[in-house]
């Protein structure tokens, strides 16, 4: 078959215009971006010196002693006391005591392999996860097409920096992406464990567990196995970390709290609204499972079920307390969906305009890195990083817009189905 002008034209600009944007992307986020960062600097080295210290000495990866070892060999010293944290232990180990079980294999390797593994393995994961939720959304594409998605989502900031930081992150967000594709393909036990896996971040399940129980409730006889094998697999995780740490739970929410302090854990919300950011997020959350309400009982193939998921990941985006960009790995369902359902999106007047304002600021931080790397050619290094914030203004407010296009994709689907076309 003969390619036309235009669509030759089409084929040959994307690809290239995927590499341009993540070679400029990769530009911004090692030389400027990451170019005062201590060259130690690690969210993986807390993970890995715990699962450890905790398998080969038996050590408690949330006492003191252990956080400040941690802090040491990241910072160079152990982290001010303070009221927020009179123990000193934020910077340290700050996930579930399960987490460890992820960087077992790693005890017996160096730091140093260890991040390389850790690197190779997040960026399969990261490709294989594109593609399982192309299958989860039944968005089919050729594989010029998925290639294409594969360069920009790898070329994005949020996974150039989960990839800089070694962040679980993308661990979390793929893992995520797995259970939901068993959902898809009904495999109901499988995604139960999975789900469970996911929750060493639990604020990224914040919305997404209680859905999918409202879900499996809604149609029981069909959809137990899932929240059974998820209750089942939680119980022996939780259970398995107390016989390792005892008291695990008031140690790790301890943790937690002075960790907020020390990571500026605030919302976007929070920023917006101060002291009642928290009962905005509340108010938030009500709000998108009232309006998810008519759809719990979609099938996990439908449209309408895979929206209702990409809503609900952009909602938690909004309400948990991180304005971390390599969390909006979570976005990749919203962003997909929207180009799945393109051609709804045409017909529909506030469903194309909130699409074409979450493009325009998914554009934004491409656009604004080439334009760092177009001015290195004139300007010092030095001079570059005073603009290093360029790339990261719209970065706090993409998860809200995402979640309003999300819903008017929803709401279009909706009046579409309900008109028979």
């Amino acid at each position: 078959m003969t390619i036309s002008g235009p669509a030759l034209l089409r084929s040959a600009v994307w690809p290239l215009l995927a590499a341009v944007a993540a070679a400029s992307m990769s530009f911004y986020a090692v030389k400027i971006w990451s170019a005062n960062q201590p060259a130690q600097f690690s969210d993986l080295y807390a993970t890995w010196w715990a699962t450890h210290e905790l398998f080969l000495h038996g050590r408690n990866p949330y006492s003191p002693a252990l956080a400040h070892e941690i802090q040491t060999a990241i910072y160079g010293v152990p982290s001010k006391l303070s009221l927020d944290d009179p123990a000193g232990i934020a910077g340290g180990f700050a996930y579930p005591p399960y987490a460890v079980f992820l960087a077992w294999p790693t005890i017996f390797m160096s730091f140093h392999t260890a991040q390389r593994v850790f690197i190779v393995i997040s960026l399969l994961l990261t490709l294989f996860s594109i593609w399982l939720w192309l299958q989860a959304l039944h968005f089919r594409v050729t594989r010029l097409i998925f290639f294409i998605f594969a360069v920009f989502i790898l070329g994005s900031f949020p996974s150039l920096q989960g990839l800089k930081l070694q962040n679980p992150s993308l661990i979390a967000a793929a893992l995520l992406a797995i259970a939901l594709f068993l959902i898809s393909t009904d495999s109901l036990i499988l995604a139960g464990i999975f789900l469970a896996a996911s929750t060493f971040k639990p604020q990224f399940t914040l919305l997404l567990i209680p859905w999918l129980a409202l879900w499996s409730f809604s149609h029981w006889r069909l959809r137990r196995t899932l929240l059974w094998s998820f209750l089942a697999s939680m119980l022996i995780l939780c259970l398995t970390s107390e016989w390792l740490i005892p008291g695990w739970i008031s140690s790790f929410i301890r943790v937690v709290r002075s960790y907020r302090h020390y990571t500026y854990g605030h919302s976007l919300l929070d920023v917006w609204f101060n002291s009642t950011g928290g009962f905005a997020a509340v108010g938030l959350a009500i709000a998108v499972f009232a309006y998810c309400w008519r759809y719990r009982s979609q099938p996990a193939e439908s449209r309408a079920f895979s929206l209702v998921v990409s809503l609900l990941l952009a909602a938690t985006l909004v309400v948990i307390p991180t304005l971390a960009p390599h969390a909006q790995l979570l976005l990749i369902p919203a962003v997909l969906c929207l180009l799945r359902d393109h051609s709804t999106v045409s017909t529909h007047t506030p469903t194309r305009l909130s699409s074409r304002a979450a493009w325009i600021l998914l554009a934004c931080p491409w656009i604004a890195a080439f334009g760092l790397f177009l001015a290195s050619f004139a300007m010092p290094p030095a001079e570059l990083l005073s603009f290093w914030q360029l790339p990261l203004y719209v970065s706090p407010v993409m998860p809200l817009v995402l979640l309003f296009a999300t819903v008017f994709a929803l709401r279009a689907h909706h009046f579409k189905t309900a008109s028979g076309q």
